[in-house]
């Protein structure tokens, strides 16, 4: 981290008296107050400050921190609403000048007032000027040398390490940059004053980082020339006169030569130029270890150690890359069996030759009930340095302090394995520079003070398949390249249950692949099957599970048992009935243990094998009726929050849009606007179906809240659902409702059911449903619902010609609403009312309909709205108002597309198209039709029949009459198959067929 003058008061927070803030980049995101560490939150948090950091006080505007901070593939569904939270979390973190806070808002966006000189990277950025600055007023070039070293020293680790959004890329790339040019910089004057007989090697090292910098590639020549190895020197001119010629094959000739001034020091060197000759060997002091040994610990590493470059090369950077840090403390995290130990073993005996005076390790045994004690761990190091036992104090203080002390002078590399706890590892920290410790932990360490932290992800799908080809050997694994994929599947790219699962296959030559995955299928027996002599995965969890508090541990069970990908925090918390702030809190420290996994910001998921033995012990632990109980508590908070979601998104009263009377305990969500209530439907759609296929199998949930969560799903998001998952689950409410003897239920569900399989164009099925769902209702309850069940028969009458028989369903369905005083209903039963008026050539009573079916759906923004519009627009056609009609469904379109209503989006593209057919406007026609078939063919086949009925009634009169009779034909097909009579008939006239 940077410092500043005490008097730069720009920098400091107040907080009583003056505080000094410091900021760095150039490694993880940190911060410091008086030199204390800050705790900056989550890694989305960090990047809001990384980019209010970069801005060096002028205001950056919410939605330009979204987009620094989220790929368009991550963004949440409230980025403006999650920018804000962290703003007001490092708010707080950050405190006060003397008289306001440090990040301030300023219009739609923020700024932080701190001095650019508290962040490291002001220092870092100017370093080269600066250097250039001391040479050209007469500086020597050790001046100049110390400027540019100093600044590369701030270089911790990757900069922004652990952060990976838009701003977080570039800056990095940015940093990395310059840091190449401080360190060619710094080379250059290195060879200048020639007191770095080394300076060869670390060039030549650097030239394989950076094989494109011909201006290192000089400095290598040089160094090797004042060396006295011209022949070595010579040749690295070749090497990069062949690089150039490969590399830039594409270009002229002249541009692939080594620059100028490197071929003018290619010619120097061959003439042996005076001013280029080789240095006289500096003189160095021999190194004193006052006679006590080296100690050299490290593990031995294994022999089939696979992929993780990256890991390696952060890490390395981590340990080799000091900055301005006393002692390089790297702390490496991760689920357990993730492979953090043989990282670290690896990392540590390939950076070892760094730290040539001696190399310590300790297992901690930080998973054992009884970890390891950090004076006894003192003790056995003290004996590696040399002390002998008399010597070896006992106070603890004592024993600290003669450590430090015999380290002071040293460059030991320290490698502590499974630690515990800060306090177990801080002891063991050295005092002095020079010094790097590389630890281990199941937990995130957050306390080690100067701590950078890697966190171990699982291996990607290469990775493993390599690690078990590795293992298993490649002929096996090319004989059963699928099954190889389905092994390493089933491990979820865990590498201790690959090693394992390879292990066994590697003993058992019998075995095949294939016979693998089929034992690996069960998820009951996969954690038993993960076990060999003394490597056992489920062993491996139980260890970490065993440290859990009994809040802890409950928590874990619970929400493994929800059959969701991951879970957002208030369904968490309903799940295990605590506030949202003491879930976030019981949830965050799972997340610290890396037995629960968060990579998005208020949302909680599992590895696949950590899930399995969670859902295992919540068997084992946890009665039926606890499990039940929360689910419930579930079931209840996804219901209620779904009604509200479903009445913000048609804009009226929750009660009116209740189609049975099921009562909800919970609160649920309140949303503000009907984009608010559909996003938090998509989310959760994974969430609130796991809710309902629990219900249908647990007699101990209520089904009827089961059948009004499917109904609120086919509501809300009637363009993503109705096909598939709200048809199937219908079906499977229903059939438990039956065997239940619930009346209530099975008739919510079949009736959502028979609105589902209509919007799929399955009409006759969908028809016999309703009917079953109205005759559940025979003694007169739910009228609601029953007016819903005679709203979508109309709806299926009139597609099937049937208009006499449409009108009275849809009057049935409008008396209905009215008398439950349910006015939104009321104005949609009206518009398709009036529709069928039209059709039965009531022109005026059509007209009046829809126009009052208008009003009452009208207002805010909404589904209902769109549907009334619409609605509006398609008798308007009718009565022969086609410019009015083409206003209003133009309007509904919008409000469709808004609100991610597909199914309604494609209908309004067909009714459009229609209208610009129906005023001459035939090109218009056309290009309208073949927008919106895309749609159409995701949504339902009578609508992609409609839409090439439409773009063949337009192809004809502009003069394209081969494909017009094939679109035609083609829609006839369509309508034939879902027995569409209304449709045929009018695309039989139009192909002029009896």
């Amino acid at each position: 981290m940077t410092s500043h003058e005490g008097a730069r008061s720009g920098g400091r927070a107040q907080e009583g008296p003056a505080h000094l803030l410091e900021f760095a980049l150039l490694g993880p995101v940190r911060a410091r107050r008086d030199g204390t560490e800050l705790d900056l939150g989550r890694p989305q948090q960090r990047e809001v400050l990384a980019i209010l950091l970069a801005a060096a006080g002028r205001t950056v505007s919410v939605g330009l921190i979204a987009d620094g901070v989220w790929d368009e593939a991550d963004r949440p569904t409230r980025p403006d609403q999650s920018v804000r939270t962290h703003v007001h979390r490092l708010r707080r973190v950050l405190g006060h000048s003397a008289d306001a806070p440090l990040l301030v808002t300023v219009g739609d966006g923020y700024a932080l007032r701190v001095p650019a000189e508290a962040v490291d990277t002001w220092a870092f950025g100017r370093a080269e000027a600066d250097a250039a600055r001391i040479r050209a007023a007469g500086g020597t070039a050790a001046q100049a040398r110390d400027v540019v070293a100093g600044a590369l020293e701030l270089w911790s680790a990757e900069p922004l390490a652990g952060l990976h959004g838009p701003h977080a890329r570039a800056v990095r790339e940015r940093l990395c940059a310059v840091r190449q040019s401080l360190l060619e910089t710094r080379l250059e004057l290195d060879a200048e004053i020639g007191d770095r007989p080394d300076l060869h090697a670390e060039a030549g090292a650097l030239v394989i980082e950076y094989p494109a910098s011909q201006r290192l590639r000089g400095v290598q020549m040089l160094a090797l020339h004042q060396a006295g190895r011209q022949a070595e020197a010579l040749s690295v001119y070749e090497d990069t006169r062949r690089y150039l010629e490969a590399e830039l094959a594409h270009l002229p000739a002249p541009e692939r030569r080594p620059c100028p001034a490197l071929q003018q020091l290619h010619q120097r060197i061959l003439c042996a130029d005076p001013a280029v000759r080789p240095a006289a060997e500096p003189a160095h002091p021999a190194f004193d270890a006052d006679s006590i040994p080296a100690a050299h610990r490290l593990p031995s590493g294994i022999g089939d150690f696979t992929g993780r470059a990256e890991a390696v090369g952060t890490l390395t950077g981590m340990l080799t890359h000091p900055g301005t840090q006393a002692v390089v403390v790297s702390a490496v995290n991760g689920v357990p069996g993730v492979g953090k130990t043989t990282l670290a073993v690896h990392t540590a005996r390939r950076v070892a030759e760094r730290f040539p005076d001696g190399h310590l390790y300790a297992d901690l045994r930080g998973a054992d009930r009884e970890p390891l004690d950090p004076q006894a761990v003192l003790a056995s190091f003290l004996r590696a340095l040399g002390v002998t036992d008399n010597d070896v104090p006992d106070d603890g203080d004592e024993r600290i302090a003669l450590y430090r002390s015999l380290m002071a002078e040293r460059r030991v590399l320290l490698l502590l394995d499974n630690a515990a706890s800060d306090g177990q590892v801080q002891p063991l920290v050295p005092g002095a520079a020079g010094s790097a410790v590389l630890v281990t932990s199941r937990a995130r360490l957050t306390g080690l003070a100067g701590a950078q932290h890697l966190r171990l992800d699982v291996m990607p799908p290469g990775e493993a398949l390599a690690l078990l080809r590795r293992i298993v050997g490649d002929r096996r694994c090319d004989a059963e390249p699928e099954a190889a994929a389905a092994v390493v599947a089933a491990c979820s790219g865990l590498p201790l249950a690959i090693r394992v699962a390879a292990s066994r296959l590697a003993a058992e030559t019998g075995w095949t692949l294939a016979d693998m995955v089929r034992r690996l299928d069960d998820e009951h027996r996969r954690l038993h099957e993960l076990s060999t002599g003394e490597l056992a995965v489920e062993a491996t969890f139980e260890l970490s599970y065993s440290k859990l508090s009994p809040e802890q541990a409950r928590a874990f069970r619970l929400l493994s048992a929800v059959d969701a990908p991951d879970l957002g925090l208030h369904c968490a918390a309903a799940l295990l009935g605590r506030d949202t702030e003491d879930t976030e809190d019981l949830l965050e420290s799972l997340v610290d243990l890396n037995l629960v996994e968060s990579r998005r910001m208020g949302r909680y998921h599992f590895h696949d094998l950590v899930r399995v033995f969670a859902r295992a012990r919540n068997a084992r632990d946890d009665t039926p009726a606890e499990t039940s109980r929360a689910f419930a508590r579930l079931l209840d908070f996804c219901l209620a929050t779904a009604r509200a979601a479903d009445a913000a998104s048609h804009s009226v009263d929750p009660a009116e849009r209740r189609l049975i009377d099921v009562p909800v305990a919970a609160a649920g969500l309140v949303f503000g606007t009907a984009q608010a209530a559909t996003a938090w439907m998509h989310e959760e759609i994974p969430v609130q179906r796991a809710l309902i296929d629990r219900a249908c199998t647990d007699g101990a949930l209520p089904l009827a809240q089961a059948a009004d969560l499917v109904d609120k799903l086919n509501n809300v998001l009637p363009g993503v659902t109705h096909q598939t998952g709200v048809t199937a689950q219908a079906a499977r409410v229903a059939e438990a409702a039956a065997a239940r003897g619930d009346r209530t239920a099975e008739a919510l569900a079949r009736y959502v059911r028979g609105n589902a399989l209509w919007h799929a164009s399955s009409f006759a099925e969908a028809e016999a449903e309703l009917r079953r769902s109205i005759a559940l209702c025979a003694d007169g309850s739910d009228a609601r619902l029953r007016g819903w069940a005679h709203l979508t028969l109309c709806a299926g009458a009139r597609i099937g010609g049937r208009t006499d028989e449409a009108v009275g369903h849809g009057e049935a369905s409008v008396g209905l609403f009215r008398t439950a005083g349910a006015g939104t209903a009321e104005g949609t039963a009206l518009g398709e009312l009036a529709f069928n008026y039209a059709r039965q050539g009531r022109l005026a009573e059509a007209r009046a309909a829809a126009e009052r079916g208008a009003l009452l759906v009208g207002g805010e923004p909404s589904v209902s709205k769109a549907i009334g519009l619409y609605y509006l627009a398609r008798v308007l056609r009718l009565c022969d108002d086609p410019d009015t009609a083409l206003h209003r469904a133009q309007e509904a379109l919008e409000l469709f597309r808004t609100l991610n209503v597909t199914a309604f989006e494609a209908a309004t593209g067909v009714l459009i198209a229609d209208l610009h057919v129906q005023t001459g406007r035939h090109r218009r026609a056309a290009e309208v039709a073949e927008t919106f078939l895309p749609v159409a063919r995701r949504t339902s086949p009578v609508l992609e029949g409609s839409l090439l009925r439409a773009l063949g009634s337009s192809l004809g009169p502009l003069g394209q009459h081969t494909r017009a009779r094939t679109c035609l034909e083609e829609a006839l097909a369509l309508f034939e198959q879902r027995r569409a009579q209304a449709d045929i008939d009018q695309t039989r006239a139009l192909l002029g067929a009896p």
